[in-house]
């Protein structure tokens, strides 16, 4: 009852984060002194900036004697399950594991994992508060106690919201598939801090980021001609949206993609023009960033985990072709080029972003791309340079169009032409 009551207090803390009471990242000073609170800088390299509640503490890096963070365990968790992935007796041990370590999302998400892989453990049920009856374990949902497939049945009417570190997921069906893509979306953002944080200096994520999965199609509310997943920035929603497709799908579409996306945007970027819903500050980076990690992330539903890039398949290579120029990819809207219609062009535009991103971001590119790039990447998000072509010039050393043709060898070397 005692680890009830403490998964309680730690789910309080979770669900209350706009309240701003979220005291579990801690540094020693070399002094021995101790602060608490969530560390919302991570990688800045003189101060680290510690949110307590309503106050900001500024601590200097030279005074810092170790860190024990959120973040840092979070990691940890997760590295452990894909470890343990293949026994039932470890998945149990981590809804412990997340107890201790304070990660009251994850413990609760890694509970649910558990019950819908093993109704008999009742280890797991209890500790969701499930209570057992003489028909099987009874659910707490919307105010009522139902049947695991009772409660199934109505989450289209009545969605579950499934609660993590870093993201949040509304759930209208299929929770085994719900709570995989909320653990794949939580890898995703380990993944991203790892591969980017250092170099782009991206802030951490304080607040859950809201994803809304649709499991009929027919029902996502699509931007332009054909259903394609999208993240809304605030002040407009703030909120990823994607959907399933097909009749046993084991994955969102795109889950990866708007889970960057949204990542860009709580960790460099910020809220958008208030005029315009549409509106993104660089389009193409947006998209190709996105979708580099969509390429990136693999493994089963569950239990994703970064790789080598993918996206070889892709269509890139109709621009060689047509003419495409990299100074017509640099200044398309996101609305327009890349979601109102499905077309070739439209197409193209996705691949060409994709595939230009992943060639600069290339610590393997003999032109030595990704230090500039990457110094790009925060003068356009973080600064708000956005696509300026004058900005890339300079900041790349090289003008846009002098990288075309090595662009286009390189595309034609990964199609193996």
């Amino acid at each position: 009852m005692a680890r009830v009551a403490r998964w309680f207090a730690l789910l309080a803390l979770t669900v209350s984060v706009a309240a701003q009471d979220d005291l579990r990242d801690r540094i020693v000073r070399i002094d021995g002194g101790e602060l608490r609170g969530r560390i919302a800088e991570p990688f800045a390299t003189d101060e680290l900036l510690l949110m307590q509640g309503g106050k900001r503490v500024r601590v200097p890096r030279t005074a810092v004697a170790s860190i024990d963070s959120v973040a840092l365990r979070v990691r940890a968790f997760l590295d452990k399950r894909i470890a343990l992935q293949d026994s039932a007796k470890g998945q149990e041990y981590l809804i412990d594991e997340a107890v201790k370590h304070e990660l009251p999302g994850l413990a609760r998400l890694q509970a649910l994992w558990v019950v819908l892989h093993d109704d008999d453990c009742e280890k797991a049920h209890t500790f969701l508060g499930h209570e057992k009856h003489k028909r099987g374990w009874l659910w707490p949902h919307e105010g009522k106690r139902l049947l695991r497939q009772a409660l199934e049945d109505g989450l289209h009417d009545k969605p579950m919201q499934l609660v993590g570190e870093r993201f949040t997921l509304r759930c209208d069906a299929d929770l085994r598939a719900g709570v995989a893509a909320l653990f794949d979306l939580e890898r995703l953002a380990v993944a991203f801090r790892d591969r980017f944080g250092e170099e782009l200096g991206l802030r951490e994520v304080l607040q859950p980021i809201a994803v809304v999965v649709w499991r009929r199609p027919d029902e996502f509310p699509k931007w332009g001609f054909r259903p394609v997943p999208y993240y809304v920035p605030a002040p407009h929603g703030d909120v990823a949206r994607t959907f399933y497709a097909g009749p046993n799908p084991t994955r969102p579409e795109r889950l990866f993609f708007v889970g960057t996306h949204a990542l860009l945007y709580h960790t460099l970027i910020g809220e958008v023009a208030r005029q315009d819903e549409r509106d993104r500050v660089c389009g193409w980076l947006e998209i190709g960033l996105s979708m580099l990690m969509e390429h990136t992330m693999r493994g089963p539903a569950g239990y994703a985990a970064p790789g080598d890039f993918s996206g070889k398949d892709l269509q890139a290579l109709q621009a060689l072709g047509r003419g495409y120029k990299l100074t017509h990819l640099l200044h398309l809207p996101v609305y327009g080029s890349f979601y109102l219609t499905d077309d070739t062009d439209t197409v193209t535009n996705w691949a060409a972003a994709t595939m230009f991103v992943a060639w600069l971001a290339d610590e393997g590119n003999p032109l030595k791309t990704r230090e500039p790039f990457l110094r790009f990447v925060r003068a356009s998000l973080a600064e708000r340079k956005g696509d300026s072509s004058t900005a890339f010039d300079k900041i790349m050393g090289k003008r846009v169009e002098e990288l075309d043709e090595p662009w286009r060898a390189w595309l034609g070397k990964v199609a193996g032409y």
